[in-house]
């Protein structure tokens, strides 16, 4: 079903292109406000490399309650555009973060109760942790909606989410599909501002170790789809001479069909409507430069998401749900909210 709602979308976006560029055979305007023919076939890239590094130490016999820690964080914003001709346009974005935590903690000897505790690192925690990439094509017929093809890859480096403490990379993996049409209001030197509608098909493919510690670590992996409709919008604007720069997306998805809505039914039918709940994703990133290599990063995310699509129910005999846990784990009734600060070198090397 979810393959032919794949292909689905390609055709539509086949059909869409021929039409536009029927009509795009007449001559037509550019839109107010875009700024100056661009440099045809010219790949312009953007590459900002960021590290944040705070530290604090103290010896066994420091005369206080302080302790040590090690933060740090890594971010990377990338972009590859390129306009090929009056009527095409492919931009490509690349967005990673990831940081840790180590802590320096009181430890006291079981075996030497009465000796005064002394202070120990800690295992590290992850607190940021990020892999996100964009592909957009667009056809610019200069007419009021530009027909366009996305694909985007959504994941992280470390799931930690193992009770036992074992390690999954890059899971889980969101991969979105979507075709649709797109309107550029605006666009200059300083300021973006790009929106586009359409049809998405999604895969959430989620890898795990068994919920126990005696059975072997051959990881299992499960595979879920969905599709629906998606409206995203990015916003970017420099102000204060140059010196801020401000980036938004906005994303919202509405899924119509969910690969393992009929277990859901059976097992929990009380959450069976949760995975076509309308998901909102709005991501800001604002940057600083206090000097040329030295900024202000604040990223801010609010996220609803009411059931996590990712988490696949799975049903015993009777119909029950042997995953019970898994599956409440995944339901969020309430928006979540993430905000990071930091103030680090920053390298712009294009």
């Amino acid at each position: 079903m979810f393959r032919s709602i794949g292909k689905s979308l390609v055709l539509s976006f086949v059909a869409v292109a021929l039409v536009a560029s029927a009509a795009g055979a007449q001559d037509a305007d550019a839109d107010a406000g875009n700024a100056a023919e661009p440099e045809y076939g010219k790949w312009v890239p953007k590459l900002d490399i960021g590290m944040v590094l705070t530290q604090s130490a103290y010896s066994d016999n420091w005369n206080g309650s302080e302790q040590g820690q090690i933060a740090w964080n890594f971010i990377l914003n990338s972009a590859l555009t390129n306009q090929f001709n009056r009527s095409l346009n492919w931009r490509n974005q690349l967005k990673l973060a990831f940081g840790h935590t180590h802590n320096q903690v009181f430890y006291l000897d079981p075996d030497n109760p009465n000796n005064p505790p002394v202070r120990r690192w800690d295992h590290p925690e992850k607190t940021t942790d990020l892999i996100d990439f964009e592909s957009l094509l667009r056809l610019t017929m200069r007419k009021w909606v530009d027909p366009y093809a996305a694909f985007r890859l959504l994941s992280q480096f470390l799931d930690n989410s193992d009770l036992y403490g074992r390690t999954v990379w890059a899971s889980p993996m969101t991969l979105i599909g979507s075709a649709g049409f797109a309107r550029q209001f605006y666009k200059t030197d300083d300021e973006l501002f790009l929106s586009r509608f359409g049809l998405a098909a999604r895969e959430n493919i989620r890898q795990f170790y068994p919920f126990a510690p005696d059975v072997s670590d051959e990881r299992q992996t499960e595979t879920s789809h969905d599709a629906g409709l998606e409206w995203v919008t990015d916003y970017a604007i420099k102000f204060i001479e140059d010196k801020v720069l401000w980036n938004s997306k906005l994303t919202v998805y509405k899924a119509f069909e969910y690969s393992f809505r009929g277990d859901l039914e059976t097992g929990a039918p009380e959450l069976s409507d949760y995975p076509l709940a309308v998901d909102i994703n709005w991501e800001n990133i604002f940057t600083g430069e206090i000097v040329s290599w030295l900024t202000l990063n604040v990223y801010v995310m609010f996220v609803y998401d009411k059931y996590d699509n990712s988490i696949v129910p799975e049903l015993d005999d009777q119909g029950n749900l042997s995953n019970e846990p898994a599956v409440r784990s995944a339901v969020r009734k309430a928006g979540q909210f993430k905000q990071t600060l930091g103030l680090g070198i920053t390298f712009k090397f294009l």
